[in-house]
């Protein structure tokens, strides 16, 4: 295995180490290709990102031969997705009937995920990680991008490279930089996310709910000595509910969840609370001649049924099977690069359009309720089939077309 070489005819820099950045970066190094990952932030340790690995993420890690040591640092497992109204609950989805190993979403933190894979990445020699580096220009020749140009702890810094990739998320600096647009859409929604402790004497069934009450929904996740709570609330209205003040929005949320009074009394002032503006899209063209899109770069997923991690580590694996042939050779394509977005786009399209129906039909209108709202029927009907409760469960662990790694790059 040789040593790192910057200027290999093959090397790649990734920009943005979250899951699709880190997990295709490791995928390279192991099967020999020089990658340079860059990441704006000094450490991993950011609040509110998304923790819920789905059986299809688990199975890669399983070929990557790290599922285990992930799951040693897994908070719960979530078996069911669970709709809490007044009326009752509702089994929507029920993932311990999926023919996997792993029947469950894993709730790992999402900084600890990502060093242990980073972890793993330095025990080769052709890696090499930049921390608080942040892209600032591509580096063109011709109508070819080759490399980035970078600051790293505050010296300006250029990277060639065969092949730049952009993992850098909803926000990415990349894409704005290559002039490449995000056909946005806005769900009616936003959400406001915070953590509370979980108490000895809570009274909470564990794993993952959803509570429908009067124009209000709650999610909560269970972390181990914590509860992950997102207030969903109709877009636009946090002035009004910030206006009513701190005690009115933990005296709503205890209507909703009875039994948790003592767990939202820790809900001191809204510093402890992030608003997160719900935000979708995609790009139409996820590539320039040098430059690849992955992740929420490439398209930006909802919330809604916790997969946009897997939507991103699916895209670094489909990333990998494609382009590690051609990358080995130094002769990297457009049309290689095109494979990947052929590959991953209807993936991508098809769960937006689920998480839509489901932002419109139930979110939007338990949000615009002003009576105890209830699931349509058919969504109540559905509810009591265990066919259904697995089918639902496998299209939010897998998706339309689930991606494995191509067994000649497992090393």
């Amino acid at each position: 295995m040789t040593a790192f070489d910057e200027n290999a005819h093959n090397h790649v820099c990734i920009v943005g180490a979250g899951p699709a950045g880190v997990v295709l970066a490791l995928i390279l190094v192991r099967n020999g290709i020089p990658v340079t990952l860059i990441e704006s932030q000094s450490d991993f340790d950011r609040d509110f990102r998304g923790d819920t690995l789905h059986a299809s993420s688990m199975e890669i890690l399983a070929q990557l031969n790290l599922a285990e040591p992930i799951l040693e640092l897994c908070n719960s497992k979530i078996e069911k997705l669970v709709l809490g109204t007044e009326g009752g609950q509702l089994t929507i989805a029920d993932f311990s009937r999926l023919e996997s190993a792993y029947p469950y979403v894993a709730l790992v933190p999402q900084a600890r995920f990502l060093e242990r894979l980073v972890e793993e990445a330095r025990q080769y020699p052709n890696f090499r990680i930049w921390m608080n580096a942040t892209f600032t220009d591509l580096l063109k020749k011709d109508e070819q991008i080759v490399g980035i140009k970078c600051v790293h702890n505050d010296d300006a810094r250029s990277i060639p490279a065969r092949l730049v990739v952009a993992a850098d998320g909803r926000n990415s600096a990349v894409r704005q930089q290559a002039g490449m647009e995000l056909r946005r859409t806005a769900p009616p929604m936003d959400v406001l996310w915070f953590k509370l402790p979980r108490l000895e004497n809570t009274d909470w069934s564990g794993g993952v709910q959803a509570r429908l009450g009067s124009g209000t929904m709650l999610v909560i996740l269970d972390r181990g000595d914590q509860l992950q709570m997102g207030f969903v609330i109709l877009k636009g209205s946090y002035r009004d509910i910030r206006n009513a003040g701190i005690d009115a929005f933990r005296d709503q949320l205890a209507g909703l969840v009875p039994g948790l009074e003592e767990t939202f009394s820790h809900l001191g002032d809204w510093s402890q609370i992030a608003i997160l503006s719900v935000v979708t899209g995609r790009v139409e063209k996820w590539r320039q001649p040098g430059l690849l899109l992955i992740g929420d770069a490439a398209h930006i997923m909802s919330p809604v049924g916790g997969v946009g991690i897997n939507y991103a580590i699916q895209d670094a694996v489909s990333a990998a099977n494609v382009l590690t042939p051609p990358l080995k050779q130094g002769n990297v394509s457009e049309q290689d690069l095109a494979e990947v977005q052929r590959r991953r786009e209807s993936a991508v399209d098809f769960i937006q359009k689920v998480q839509r129906v489901i932002q419109n039909r139930i979110i939007a209108a338990a949000l615009k309720s002003d009576k105890p709202f209830q699931p349509p029927l058919p969504i109540r009907l559905l509810s009591r089939s265990a066919f259904f409760r697995r089918k639902f469960a496998q299209v939010l662990a897998y998706g339309l077309k689930p991606e494995l790694l191509d067994d000649s790059l497992i090393i």
